[in-house]
C-alpha cells in the first residue's frame, strides 16, 4: 500500500436481499485530499460510507485505513483509530448546550470522565478542548446556547464538530450542506476548505458547484458500481458521468 494512501477500499460488496448496494467498489483516499463521492439518489453512496465507518458490515472485500485492515473493526474502534463520520441527518443532543455536545465527543475520544448530572464547566479540561473546537467552527459565541436554538446550518456545523472533536485523520462527510441556505452553505464550504489543512475528507454532496470547488478528486457511483474516478476537470468532461448523472449543464 502506497504511503500516500490513507484509505484503501478493495472490491467491496454489500447486498440487501436482491439489491446490490455496492458492487465490487475499489477506491483510494490520499493523505491531505478532499475526495468527493457523487452519484444519483440510490447509487449506494451512504451504504458505502456506512461500511467505511463500521455501521454496516460488507459481504466481501477489504477496508484498509492508515495501513491497517479495519474490515472487522467496530465503529468505536474505528473512531479511536482516526476515522470519523458526520451524518446526512443531524444527530445532536438538542436539549444540551452547544459546548456540552462537543464535550461529550471529546470525552468519547479521550476516555475522561463526564457527568450528565453537573454543569460541563466543572470539567475544565473538557471545556477547554471543546471551546477550541467551537472556535475552529466559528461557534464560540453560541457555546452556552442549546443546540436546538441554532439555525439548521449552524446545527450542521456543530454536527461536523462532533466528528472533528474525535481528532480524526479522515472525516466522512455525508451531505454536510443538506437543507442549508446559500449563506450557510458557503460558510460550511469555507469551513471544509479550512479543515483540509489538518484532516483528509471523503465527501458525499449533491451540490455540484460545491463539489467542483472543494474536491481534489471525484469518484462517481451509479447503481452500486464505481464508473469513474479523476480530477474535477476529467469528471466534468467524462461522457459516462455526463450521461449517468451530471447532464450537459455541468459539462
Amino acid at each position: 500500500m502506497n504511503a500516500s494512501v490513507l484509505l484503501q477500499v478493495q472490491d467491496l460488496v454489500k447486498n440487501f436481499g436482491a439489491l446490490r448496494a455496492t458492487d465490487h467498489v475499489s477506491l483510494d483516499v490520499l493523505h491531505g485530499e478532499i475526495h468527493a463521492l457523487i452519484g444519483p439518489n440510490g447509487a449506494g453512496k451512504t451504504s458505502l460510507v456506512a461500511q467505511l465507518s463500521g455501521h454496516l458490515k460488507p459481504d466481501s472485500g477489504r477496508i484498509v485505513f492508515d495501513q491497517q485492515d479495519i474490515t472487522e473493526m467496530n465503529t468505536h474502534s474505528r473512531v479511536q483509530h482516526g476515522l470519523a463520520r458526520s451524518f446526512q441527518i443531524t444527530r445532536l443532543f438538542k436539549s444540551f448546550s452547544v459546548i456540552d455536545n462537543i464535550a461529550l465527543s471529546v470525552q468519547a475520544r479521550s476516555g475522561t470522565s463526564f457527568s450528565f448530572w453537573r454543569p460541563v464547566r466543572a470539567e475544565s479540561a473538557l471545556v477547554e478542548e471543546a471551546m477550541a473546537v467551537l472556535q475552529e467552527l466559528g461557534l464560540q459565541d453560541r457555546a452556552h446556547d442549546l443546540a436546538s436554538e441554532l439555525s439548521h446550518g449552524e446545527q450542521r456545523i456543530l454536527e461536523l464538530g462532533l466528528a472533528l472533536a474525535t481528532e480524526p485523520k479522515l472525516l466522512l462527510l455525508d451531505e454536510p450542506m443538506a437543507g442549508a441556505g446559500p449563506v450557510e452553505s458557503e460558510r460550511i464550504l469555507n469551513l471544509i476548505l479550512k479543515l483540509r489543512a489538518k484532516v483528509s475528507i471523503l465527501l458525499i454532496e449533491h451540490d455540484m458547484d460545491a463539489v467542483f470547488r472543494l474536491a481534489d478528486r471525484i469518484s462517481v457511483l451509479v447503481n452500486g458500481t464505481l464508473i469513474a474516478t479523476g480530477t474535477p476537470e476529467k469528471i466534468r468532461h467524462n461522457p459516462l458521468v455526463i450521461a449517468a448523472y451530471l447532464g450537459e449543464e455541468h459539462a
